[in-house]
């Protein structure tokens, strides 16, 4: 997750305050936030996006 906020922010994704956390289901989330900004003019155009990290079987399963 971290590697992939990176990379959303080297894009020029606003993500929303908080960062990386923990969703419901015990994995990793961030929030891309529903405006852009002058910093970040890339955003969810009016839709909280959330993203959550693939449990370890679904990795394992994509062989990634």
């Amino acid at each position: 997750p971290p590697r992939a906020m990176e990379w959303l922010a080297a894009q020029g994704v606003r993500v929303a305050p908080g960062g990386i956390r923990r969703g419901g289901a015990g994995y990793a989330i961030c929030l891309i936030h529903p405006r852009a900004s002058d910093a970040f003019p890339n955003a969810g155009e009016g839709v909280l996006i959330e993203l959550v990290q693939a449990p370890p079987e679904v990795i394992a399963a994509l062989g990634r």
